[in-house]
């Protein structure tokens, strides 16, 4: 009986050690499965051009981004091949991050091994590179064992222009007079490969846009000479193209003078005191300086320069074409109680406290009365902004916006298109105004300019509309 027990046992642990093993082979025929996988993974890294090039110039950056969530990059090349000929590209390499653990760990969690890549090519650093096409061809390459033991490999093939020469600017229009304050139009043809244009004219920079249905690439440019502008400032052409070139140009025009009104505002406790607490609620970037004088000059100087910037911002928002054709509107039956470009000074207590100047049209009629559009357009923002208090702005294109502020109500919402002489609100006297009254302004991609111009249709048909007609 006891060696039977003994035989017994004996042959349960034969079974159990053949149970083990094959539970050892199992897990050890998972691993090998696991680590071929991660081994002779084909996987490769990913590259991602980080800036936006579109053609090659005299010397174009092109920055680009290797990463790999599994492996190590292991090396990464640029080159640019023009009609059979190969330039390599020296490369600066910059490793954020690297894995810490080895390929074989492939239980271990890790992080993406990233490079950053910056190369120069164009005619600096490849001097038999020549105008017309090319390719550049970028290759990263990780240490995975795919791909017969060589690690895997991406490669992106990017075919762009070869530009050296800057773009040509041809100007079709002779007769560009503007005023101090306000707007002209120049129309002009641009060569191939032209990704901006406009005018400069000091600070200012005013986008053109494209001239409708015209035969070539031809462009449309409202600008001006905003108020403090010399008329000693050149006004000129300038053009970008997609390699990075830049051409500079002059054109026919002629700066009229004129001279702006000058005025006094005598500020007073009652007067002070009814303005300044509502515009403080409004706008909690404002902080209370501890007396009213103090904070209405916070008001008059620091609201005003965050106002302008708001503008700017909005001035972007256009389309690229003219929503309108007929000459602008003004509030009817209103009288005209401060203009463009009149320059204030305040006094208090019998000394100037401070100086500022007026960019807009004062027009009162009645008390809340209908505002109209002045054209039609698009809303690009409704709400309270600043010292103009409740407020409107509609977009008509090409750069070129309207203001309205002041308002007691607002009727239009964001986003809606209106047409001439629609009610878009009322007057009243909300933000920094003295009285129930409508601030008119117009906007030339965000700079206040006079709007005078845009009520007049002799003006607009003369400076503007006959225009369009060019290279058609």
């Amino acid at each position: 009986m006891r060696l039977g027990r003994f035989g017994l046992k004996r042959k349960r642990t034969s079974e159990g050690r053949s149970f083990g093993l094959v539970i050892f082979f199992l897990a050890a025929l998972v691993g090998l499965v696991v680590l071929g996988v991660k081994v002779f993974s084909q996987e490769a890294p990913a590259i991602q051009l980080m800036n936006h090039v579109k053609a090659i110039g005299k010397s174009t950056e092109i920055r680009v981004q290797v990463s790999d969530p599994e492996h190590r990059v292991k090396s990464v090349s640029m080159r640019v091949e023009q009609q059979g000929k190969l330039f390599k590209l020296p490369l600066t390499i910059t490793v954020a991050e690297t894995p810490s653990t080895s390929w074989w760990e492939f239980w271990a969690s890790r992080e993406p091994s990233r490079w950053t890549v910056v190369a120069h090519a164009g005619q600096k650093e490849i001097p038999a590179l020549r105008q017309g096409k090319a390719r550049l061809v970028i290759t990263a390459v990780n240490n995975s064992w795919g791909r017969f033991f060589r690690g895997g490999r991406s490669v992106v093939s990017l075919n762009w222009p070869v530009r050296f020469s800057p773009p040509q600017i041809y100007v079709l229009t002779t007769q560009n007079n503007v005023t101090e304050g306000g707007c002209a139009m120049v129309v002009f043809r641009v060569s191939q490969g032209t990704v901006s244009s406009g005018v400069q004219v000091g600070p200012y920079f005013f986008r053109s846009f494209p001239m409708p249905r015209a035969k070539h690439d031809t462009r449309l440019c409202l600008f001006a000479y905003p108020y403090g502008t010399s008329p000693s400032t050149p006004a000129r052409l300038v053009a970008r193209d997609d390699a990075g070139n830049v051409t500079v140009a002059n054109f026919n025009y002629r700066v009229l003078p004129r001279k702006f009104h000058r005025g006094k505002i005598l500020l007073t406790h009652a007067f002070m005191e009814r303005l300044v607490p509502p515009i403080m609620s409004e706008t909690p970037q404002l902080k209370n300086q501890g007396s009213l004088l103090k904070n209405f000059l916070e008001i008059n100087r620091r609201l005003r320069q965050i106002d302008t910037a708001l503008l700017f911002k909005y001035g972007q928002e256009t389309t690229h074409h003219f929503l309108w054709s007929k000459p602008f509107l003004a509030l009817p039956h209103s009288k005209v109680e401060a203009d463009y470009g009149d320059a204030r000074s305040y006094f208090y207590h019998g000394h100037v406290v401070d100086h500022e100047v007026h960019l807009g049209y004062d027009l009162a009629s009645v008390a809340h009365a209908p505002i109209p559009a002045a054209n039609n357009g698009k809303v690009v923002f409704t709400g309270y902004l600043g010292i103009f208090g409740n407020a409107v702005i509609l977009n008509h294109g090409c750069g070129l916006e309207t203001l309205y502020g002041h308002l007691s109500r607002i009727d239009v919402k964001p986003g809606e298109m209106v047409k001439r002489g629609q009610t878009i609100g009322h007057t009243g006297e909300t933000g920094l105004a003295l009285g129930d009254h409508l601030h008119f302004g117009v906007l030339l991609d965000g700079i206040q300019v006079d709007p005078i111009e845009w009520w007049d249709p002799h003006w607009l048909n003369d400076q503007i509309l006959m225009k369009l007609t060019a290279d058609r």
